[in-house]
């Protein structure tokens, strides 16, 4: 086959065009198999080569369906084998040295084997550095015979550039360098010293970074361009630099689809102008760097703007001068007529993307331009030229460039760079429009790193001097923080349904978020970093906590994440020492906003939350001069609480927050508690019920851990948590909080108490909610119920008013709250026992609260001042009704309460059935409720018990102040006495005792009662009853001559007790004064009030009893005078009198020693009976002429004495019975009567005004027809 091996490599040419990729691979075995056997040696030899090579520079198979032939062969899978071929023809076939050597070389520079530049450079560093090493005849290179064999210029511009990104084309970097090394002879010998000891470290430093994957470009370009830089300098021939200047100029185009390349290529243009020293050829670079850069790829534009500034760094006034240039010339739209495309005129968006670049190349020249020169040039040049463009952008490119350029000026005038310090006056103009682009930015997706780069700039300028001010700060850190928050999580907007985002968008939205939210957390620590205090933190809280209150979990997630980083920072790079930090006066703000966050539904904010309360407590720990070092077990032991936060269990989260409360309740200074309290409220009405119930259990415990503390603060914090109660949604906490008030009043009652006194009336449902849930706590009850009964007895229960003559009865406030809180204290089962062991306390205040309200109009309304809050539109406190509460009404239903709670039903019954509930209410009829009302408890199986302890504490109410106070007991106290006091002899001595001390009281109500119990004492044992009757009867005379006793109910109580207590004594005690007091009822006779004549006539009628014995003659005598106005009165007007007269009538009979008189008596003035009063006065008449005839003068007298009657009945009584007197008498005893008075007397009569009287006087008259 020798002689046809010619004809095999010829005939094989023809598959060189092939385009099917398994041809392509059987072909490339047949190259192999062809070197073994020397073919490629032949003429045609180095085609199969580069055959193998354009297969290794294939480009990925483009996206789509894969083939469905099973043998089918991929672009990657042909290209990898292409480099296992050339890779064993170079290493196994000795034959294929001086094939491959030197040909390889012309492989390097064209473009389109740039994809196979790995491959190619590791066979070819295999070659050199062998042939190197063996110091091979064939090693040198004569570049003048070997034509086309690519310059040693363009070797190392395309090798430099091509090792500038070394992870490109396979990971080709290492290849590359160990070609560079191996070949540096033959490029420059003024490179070789250099070049063998620098690149072994770079290959070095690439193998240590793909092994520990920390790659970092920037770091690999600036070692790269290092090592041309110090090539140039080894060199040092300006021809030279010039010469390669040129051919890495001419190589250019070859990156155009290579931006990473690209841009490479530039800043190593950059770094040659930066060298040269010829204007020519930096002004020719220039404009070619300026125009091959494809100003839509930010990577070229980067490469081209780095370009500017590096050569800025030598010739900065050239630079300068082409942006001007290009601003002039490219940046000016012209016209847009129909044929403007054909002149080649740039486009608004070219003209755009130009702007972009430009912008950047400013940026960059400030920054590597001499420091001496750029301060100079800043304002006078670069700001001037790129001030115009930042208002109103809408190209993003433009924008971005704009922002990286404002972060390279502000690189460039930092201090460290200037080595001086420099006054940025346009500093907060440029801070400005980073703001207005941050806020511009979309807050639904994120799709750009518009915000990252505004961020970093603001980072970046935020360190010059001077520092922006406090509203400055703040409102750069609200637009940074709100721009970034309300991203959706990853990044990108919630799909459709159905719709998935492709992973590589999906992992591209994941790395833009974290690169903004490095860039939010960088600036916050530039902000921090000008004050490096509580102060400077505060400043970003302020901002964050609006956060914590998101109803999204990645909002609040993410602003814990930011205060943590940010507090973290601020923990290890404060000094306290050195900036004379002495305290932490936000750290109970900073606390009380996180608890409620330590109970979030979502396990990563409260792990979160709970990380931020223990670093806050580093802090405070920091600056309280503790070592960073130094154990502290409470703050030490949050990591356990963390740990535990992990469950979602109620419980363990209760008991976590519980643990939270006692740390921060011990670390807490005693100058922020009361902060700490009013803040954490604000936690009750968090949107997450979790959290709002998390705020109330360290509330709560708080309260019960250092509550002695806040005294002066009690009612401030009810009135906060009463704000609160009307706003809470949520039942457990409101419940909560509720609970939070009674840990307070374990502390403070007192103060708790007249807090919640003060509220208006009637009590809101929240106010009646903390009164319900004290109420559930028995020594509680006990506390606030033994003050408020002492209020009750101490305070004013009403204020008189006078308008003129008429006085107005007010109640005041504090009784009237107490009244009605004790109401809502009964109505809660939990009271019972409190009640029942204070029974005859309650009892004895709530009787006479009653009599103390009664007629009292309630207070003025309390009119609540609060500052309007219109941004809070919850929920408020619902409005009570605006009406207070009358008196009289509060106090008996709170008497009905604490009976029904006292489980007193059988009084209820009583008073129910007795209709007593009105009566209470009644100023007439009080009196006879309170009757009613000791009635029933005497006979009460509940209240019985308590009789004696209720007169002790009733007792003192006979000396109150207050006439309804008196009356109330008075009244009780007489009622007592007719009950035999419960048959405690005992107690009827001081119930009496202290009526008698209230005989002389200012109130005749009061007197009245007194008498009316003193007389009741006639109901009991006849022993007590002889014991008193000497002190009684005493007192029943001394009321009857009471002055003071306008409507005579003294009289009348007098003579009605009188009545009752001659029944049960002894004749012996009476007979001294019986005359006196027959003669002392004989004017009220004829008194206005029917009760009043009813009274006296029974009295004297009762006085008969005592007639029949050792004063009967005095007695009969006192009837006889008596007996006329007995007798008219039989026809009184009032139906009562009537009866008195009767009854009294019919004890006197018979000792009137007239059997026929006391016989009518008995017979026809029965008590029901129906008199024909005529007809018996005129029967009467007669029996009186015949058995009295010495007394009918007197009789007839006695009768003209009531002519003058005010009554017109007894007017006509008076004449008919003188009529039937002196009618019915003998001629003989006319002489004794004066006819000439009586008829005078009868005459006046006819001349009455009532018809009626003067019809009797003539009636009476005619009778008188024998005279």
């Amino acid at each position: 086959m020798q002689d046809k091996q010619e004809v095999v490599v010829s005939g094989l040419k023809m598959m060189l065009s092939e385009q099917n990729n398994k041809l392509k691979k059987v072909f490339a075995q047949v190259v192999i198999a062809m070197a073994h056997h020397g073919y490629l040696e032949l003429e045609g030899g180095q085609q199969m080569i580069e055959f193998i090579i354009k297969q290794s520079a294939l480009k990925n198979d483009p996206p789509g369906k894969k083939s469905p032939d099973p043998e089918y062969v991929s672009n990657q899978a042909l290209r990898t084998m292409c480099d296992h071929v050339l890779q064993l023809l170079t290493t196994t076939v000795e034959d294929m040295e001086h094939v491959l050597w030197p040909y390889l070389l012309e492989l390097i520079v064209p473009e389109q084997y740039t994809e196979a530049q790995g491959v190619v450079c590791k066979c070819l560093s295999h070659l050199a550095t062998k042939k190197r090493k063996e110091q091979t005849e064939d090693y040198e290179i004569d570049f003048e015979t070997q034509a086309n064999i690519p310059k040693p210029e363009a070797l190392i511009a395309r090798l430099m550039v091509l090792a500038g990104r070394p992870q490109n084309g396979r990971n080709r970097g290492i290849h590359v360098l160990t070609l560079m090394q191996g070949l540096v002879p033959n490029l420059n010998e003024n490179l070789v010293e250099l070049w063998d000891t620098v690149i072994p470290k770079l290959i070095q430093y690439l193998e240590d970074a793909s092994k520990e994957d920390t790659w970092n470009q920037k770091n690999w370009e600036d070692l790269s361009l290092k090592l041309l830089s110090k090539s140039l300098d080894v060199v040092d021939n300006e021809e030279w630099i010039a010469e390669l200047g040129e051919v890495f100029g001419q190589q250019i185009p070859m990156y155009n689809n290579y931006p990473d390349e690209k841009n490479f290529m530039y800043k190593c243009l950059g770094v040659i102008t930066r060298k040269s020293t010829k204007k020519d050829f930096v002004g020719k670079h220039l404009d070619l760097i300026f125009g091959s850069v494809k100003h839509s790829d930010q990577t070229e534009r980067e490469g081209c703007a780095i370009a500017m500034g590096f050569c800025a760094a030598s010739h900065l006034d050239a630079v300068l001068s082409k942006l001007e240039s290009v601003a002039k010339t490219e940046l000016q739209q012209k016209s847009s007529g129909l044929f403007s495309f054909m002149k080649g005129e740039k486009s608004e968006v070219d003209i755009e993307r130009t702007k972009a670049t430009l912008m950047l190349c400013y940026g960059f020249v400030a920054l590597f331009s001499p420091v001496s020169l750029i301060v100079s040039r800043m304002e006078a040049t670069i700001l001037r030229s790129i001030q115009p463009y930042f208002a109103n952008v809408k190209d993003t490119s433009v924008k971005q460039n704009l922002i990286r350029t404002l972060d390279l000026i502000g690189d460039a005038l930092h201090p460290d760079h200037l080595k001086t310090t420099y006054n940025f006056s346009n500093r907060g103009e440029f801070i400005t429009h980073l703001q207005s682009y941050m806020q511009m930015e979309s807050t639904t997706s994120l799709t750009n790193e518009t915000r990252a780069l505004a961020m970093n700039a603001c980072s970046t300028l935020v360190k010059l001097d001077p520092r922006l001010n406090e509203a400055e700060e703040l409102d750069l850190v609200k637009t940074s923080i709100d721009c970034i928050y309300p991203l959706p999580p990853g990044g990108l907007p919630v799909s459709k349904k159905g719709k998935e985002e492709s992973y590589d968008k999906t992992l591209e939205a994941e790395v833009l978020m974290s690169a903004t939210f490095d860039a939010l957390h960088d600036l916050l620590k530039e902000i921090l970093l000008k004050d490096l205090t509580p102060n400077g933190l505060n400043t970003i809280f302020k901002q964050l906590s609006k956060w914590f209150l998101s109803i999204e979990e990645y909002e609040r997630e993410r602003s814990l994440t930011t205060l943590l980083i940010v507090e973290n920072f601020l923990l290890e790079n404060m000094e306290p020492s050195s900036n004379n930090i002495t305290d932490f006066p936000t750290e109970c703000v900073i606390l009380a906003k996180l608890v409620p966050r330590c109970t979030d539904p979502n396990i990563r904010v409260r792990q979160m939350a709970m990380d931020c309360v223990q670093c806050t407590l580093r802090i405070a720990s920091k600056i309280a001069g503790n070592s960073m070092d130094q154990p502290d077990q409470m703050i030490d032991a949050l990591c356990t609480l963390k740990e535990r936060l992990e469950k979602d269990d109620p419980n363990v989260l209760f008991s976590v927050i519980n643990d939270l409360a006692k740390v921060i309740a011990k670390k807490l200074p005693s100058g922020q508690l009361i902060e700490f309290l009013d803040v954490l409220q604000e936690g009750l009405l968090d949107p997450q019920s979790h959290s709002s119930s998390g705020a109330c259990v360290v509330l709560n415990g708080i309260l019960k851990a250092r509550g002695n503390e806040v005294s002066k603060q009690v009612s401030t914090i009810i009135g906060y948590l009463h704000d609160k109660l009307g706003q809470i949604e949520f039942d457990q906490t409101r419940t909560g909080t509720l609970r939070s008030v009674r840990t307070l009043s374990s502390h403070h009652l007192t103060n708790v108490l007249k807090a919640l006194l003060s509220y208006p009336l009637p009590y809101d449902s929240n106010i009646v909610a903390i009164w319900q849930i004290l109420s559930q706590d028995a020594m509680l009850t006990s506390g606030f119920t033994d003050q408020m009964l002492d209020m009750l007895s101490r305070q004013l229960p009403y204020e008189e008013k006078k308008d003129g003559e008429r006085t107005t009865k007010i109640a005041t406030q504090t009784p009237l709250a107490v009244t009605c809180a004790l109401k809502i204290i009964f109505d809660v089962e939990e009271s019972e026992e409190v009640v029942k062991k204070n029974y005859h306390r309650f009892f004895s205040s709530l009787l006479i609260r009653i009599g103390s309200s009664i007629d009292c109009k309630p207070p003025k309304p309390v009119v609540e001042e609060k500052e309007s809050k219109p941004k809070e539109k919850k929920k408020s406190v619902p409005p009570p009704s605006s009406k207070v509460p009358v008196p009289s009404l509060a106090a008996v239903e709170a008497f009905r309460s604490f009976l029904q709670r006292s489980k007193s039903e059988d009084i209820i019954e009583g008073l129910d059935k007795e209709d007593c509930w009105e009566m209470f209410e009644d100023e007439e009829r009080y009196p006879e409720s309170v009757t009613i009302l000791c009635r029933y408890l005497v006979e009460s199986a509940v209240g019985g018990p308590y009789i004696s302890k209720i007169v002790t504490s009733l007792a003192s109410g006979l000396s109150s102040l207050y006439d309804p106070q008196r009356v109330t007991v008075a009244a009780f106290f007489s009622e007592l006495i007719n009950l035999k006091c419960a048959g405690n002899d005992d107690m009827i001595e001081m119930v009496m005792n202290s009526l008698l001390g209230r005989l002389v009281d200012s109130s005749h109500m009061v007197r009245m009662l007194c008498i009316r119990g003193l007389g009741n004492v006639a109901s009991n044992e006849k022993q007590q009853v002889q014991q008193y009757s000497t002190t009684v009867l005493s007192a029943m005379m001394a009321g009857m001559d009471d002055k003071e006793d306008p409507e005579d109910l003294i009289t009348t109580e007098s003579m009605s007790g009188l009545s009752k207590i001659l029944s049960e004594i002894d004749e012996s005690h009476i007979r001294a004064i019986l005359i006196n007091v027959s003669l002392r009822i004989r004017p009220c006779f004829e008194k206005d009030r029917p009760a009043v004549r009813a009274q006296a006539f029974i009295l004297f009628g009762n006085l008969s009893r005592f007639g029949d014995g050792p004063s009967k003659a005095p007695f009969l005598e006192q009837i006889h005078s008596n007996f006329v106005s007995l007798l008219l009165h039989l026809n009184d007007p009032e139906q009562e009198v009537k009866k008195a007269c009767k009854f009294s009538l019919r004890l006197l009979g018979p000792l009137l020693e007239s059997e026929a008189i006391n016989n009518k008596f008995q017979k026809y003035l029965l008590e029901d009976a129906n008199l024909i009063y005529g007809e018996f006065m005129n029967d009467l008449a007669k029996c009186i002429i015949q058995d009295f005839p010495d007394k009918v003068n007197f009789y007839v007298m006695g009768c003209i004495s009531f002519y003058k009657s005010m009554w017109s009945e007894i007017k006509c009584n008076a004449a008919l019975f003188t009529g039937y007197l002196l009618g019915n008498l003998q001629h003989d005893k006319q002489v004794a009567i004066s006819k000439e008075h009586v008829c005078a007397a009868l005459i006046i009569l006819l001349k009455d005004q009532s018809p009626s009287v003067r019809a009797a006087a003539a009636e009476a008259m005619s009778l008188l027809y024998e005279y």
